[in-house]
Parts: structure tokens; sequence; C-alpha cells
């Protein structure tokens, strides 16, 4: 008795909005998966650039009772006409939204929900423009919406975690397409069937837990960028790509701010062992960068940087005031980015949150608030030589820190001045030169 071939494993290739922006965009993702149709890939796409981004404002003008449905329409109805497909392909779902925007302008209110409803259809669309594009090209691919593939969430709208039983239930799904399909990203549904969505940049994250259930041969992130870089080039010009990267490198740099991936994409591949690369669209034969569980071989891995960032400190002996922070933090669900202690105080450090702020306001002068602050995190290092180039550059160092599964030195400073900081620590930890061997 024979036995049938085990298929290969599937690769997923994942196209973020930049990569859809605009006809030629779609165009270029097309050529990509078309060269690659005899893997049967599987795709992921984002929401068409800006559009998440509209679909919010279109949301929240609607509970103010205004219709601002007419530009998200129109961008779509130009992608369409670009791509030389259907001009009506799409009413159905615009027809849907119009319905939905109209019940939240009735009301006043926009419940989370029906914001994560509201935001849906970028992706959805998108999955549909896509997939009508390979068809016309002569593939075989169908839209696929993530919670019909099976992906369920909990029911924390906005920023949703999918459940452990999604993957089999994906995995089943997939293995009855053999065509290409286009999967929405970034959405999910809870188990009233209520649509979710898994916080900004999710479509990463969904990417790599389709990976995850399908054991994929790799997750292929295409991007305007050539990679994950030593820092973010728009701060640090002399930024450099770095080929290779560990599952704990790349969750590290994620966790400190750095944008090219969503800061829990990482873990469902280093899950299932499915390494990762991160690919320029504009130059598809650049290796790019792969992320595995080789690391990059490098003491200092990158700079990371997050903006927007708060400091609470809390004066020593006030735990009653430590127990109210804690409380409000719950309320908001807001995660702290660090607990710590200096000079007796304890420093609370999240994202910046005008709500905190005003719930905090209360506590007197027990604490004290900072705003318009940045972080900046040395991953990889935290050599005493980082804390002297930050000082030689005169920058303003309101706290630091060393933590995470790597050693990693954080510094918090001055949002106006994290530029400067950014390419101070790059100088120090990347561009040293190295002295000559001297002469024999």
């Amino acid at each position: 008795m024979s036995l049938l071939p085990r298929p290969a494993p599937r690769p997923v290739h994942k196209f973020g909005g930049a990569s859809l922006t605009d006809g030629p965009a779609v165009r270029r993702v097309g050529a990509l998966l078309a060269e690659r149709v005899a893997d049967c890939p599987v795709a992921v796409v984002s929401a068409v650039e800006g559009v998440t981004s509209a679909l919010d404002r279109v949301a929240h003008a609607a509970a103010e009772g205004r219709d601002e449905l007419g530009p998200v329409r129109v961008r779509h109805r130009s992608l369409l006409a670009q791509l030389e497909l259907d001009p009506e392909m799409l009413n159905r779902h615009f027809a849907e939204l119009a319905t939905i925007l109209g019940a939240i302008r009735s009301r006043g209110v926009l419940a989370a929900h029906e914001r994560d409803h509201v935001l849906s259809f970028g992706e959805r669309v998108s999955a549909r423009i896509v997939a009508a594009h390979l068809s016309a090209r002569g593939l075989r691919a169908v839209p696929i919406d993530a919670y019909d593939l099976g992906l369920q969430s909990d029911s924390n709208h906005g920023r949703a975690k999918v459940l452990a039983q999604s993957a089999e239930r994906v995995r089943s799904a997939l293995a009855r397409f053999d065509g290409i399909p286009v999967i929405t990203g970034f959405l999910a549904a809870d188990a009233h069937g209520r649509l979710t969505t898994l916080g900004r940049n999710g479509s990463d994250l969904s990417a790599t837990l389709i990976g995850e259930a399908i054991g994929a041969r790799e997750v292929c992130f295409w991007k305007e960028v050539g990679g994950v870089m030593t820092a973010d080039p728009k701060l640090v010009p002399n930024a450099r790509t770095l080929r290779a990267l560990s599952y704990e490198e790349a969750g590290e740099l994620t966790r400190h701010g750095a944008g090219v991936l969503h800061s829990e994409s990482v873990q469902p591949l280093a899950r299932a062992g499915v390494p990762g690369r991160v690919l320029c669209v504009r130059n598809p034969s650049d290796p790019g960068t792969l992320v595995s569980r080789e690391g990059s071989g490098a003491e200092a891995v990158g700079i990371a940087c997050r903006r927007n960032v708060l400091l609470v400190r809390i004066a020593p002996d006030s735990a009653d005031v430590r127990a109210s922070v804690s409380a409000a933090l719950a309320r908001l669900g807001l995660e702290p980015l660090h607990l710590g202690a200096a000079d007796g105080a304890l420093l609370v450090v999240t994202p910046s949150s005008d709500e905190l702020a005003r719930e905090l306001l209360p506590l007197g002068s027990r604490i004290s608030i900072e705003r318009d602050l940045a972080s900046v995190a040395t991953v990889g290092s935290d050599s005493p030589v980082l804390d002297a180039a930050l000082h030689a550059a005169g920058i303003d160092i309101r706290a630091r820190w060393s933590d995470g599964l790597l050693v990693t030195r954080v510094h918090l400073l001055p949002a106006a001045q994290l530029a400067l900081a950014a390419r101070a620590l790059h100088a120090a930890a990347f561009e040293v030169a190295v002295p000559p061997e001297p002469a024999r």
C-alpha cells in the first residue's frame, strides 16, 4: 500500500497598506504572487494605505452626526478604475457600511464593537480587490474574511486576542483551497459573531498566526523597506539592514517600539519554529531580514524608539497612591512599559494618555506627571558608553533602566531630543571605528 506524498508547506505572504496604495502597487503584488504560484502561496492583506485611519475618522464623524464616507468610497473606486476592474464590485460592502454608519448617527454614540465593524471594511474590500486582480491575471484566487476562516478572538474590541482553538479551524479550512486565498489581516470575530480587530498593524499578527496554524514554510512580510534596520532610518540616516535576527532579538526590538513588525507577531513564529522574512516589495530579489532561531551574532542588535510616552513619579511611602495608579491603569486597559524605582520614588512609564493624566490629577502633589517624552532602547547592550554618548550630546535623560530577555538599556528623554539621542546611541553602538592593528 502506497502513501500519498505529504503536501509541501505553503508560504504566507503578507502585504501591508503601503504595498497596496494604488493600481501600480497592486499590480506589483499580483506579479509577485504570480511568480510564486507554484508554491501555493497564502496571501494576507492590510487595508489600502491610510484607509484604516480614514475609516476611524468616518466612524467618529458619524457619532457626531456627520456623513464623511464619500472620500473612502472614491478612493476605492479610483483604485478599481486603475486596475480596470468592475466599478460596482464593492457596492454591497459600501451599502453595508453606510447602514452601520447611519445607525451610529441616529444614536450619536460609537460603541467599541461598531468601531471595529467599521474598521473591518478596509481589509475586507482590500482582499476583494487583490483577489479580483489576481483572477484578471488568470490566477485562481478567492477573498476570505479571516473570521470565516476560523480566526476567533476574545471580545476586547480594538486589541482582541486570538484564541488558541482557532489554529485547527484555520488549518482545516485552508486545506480545502488549492488556489491563492487572499485573507483579511487585522480581523477576527468573537464568540458572539461580532467582528474584532487585533490592534494597529495587526495584519502582521494575522499572518504569523495563520503561518503557525498551517506550519508554513515561511512568512514573508512585504514592506516598503528592505528589512529590519539597526534604527529607524528617518531618525538615523546611517542605519543599516540587519540580515538575520533571532526570534528573541526581533521580539525585543518590537517590544521597545521598532515598528517594522507588530509587537506580538514574532511569538507565533517562535512557537512553531516558522521562519519570517522582511522583504522590500520594490526589490524582491533582495534577501531582506531573516527572523529565525539563529541570531544576528552581534552584541548590540538595534536601536528601538517609542514616541508619546508618559512618566508618573510617585512619592515614597504612598501605598494608597500606588494602589490608585494601578487601579487607573487597569480601568483604562493601559499596560505599563516600565515599573521601577529611582531616588525612593516609584516610576511608572506608560503610553501617553490624557485619560490617565486626568484620573491621576486628584492625587495632587504626591505624584508628578511628565508628558511629551520618548524612549530609546539599545537592544543587546547595556554598556556605560551609551550613557556617556547621550551626556556628550546634551540629552536630558529623565530616567533609565535595563530589562528584557536580552540585555537592553532604555533611556527616557524629551520627545524633542529623540532624533539626536537615536543618532548618538547608534554612533556609539554601531559606528565606532575599529582601531588599526599596530605595525609589525
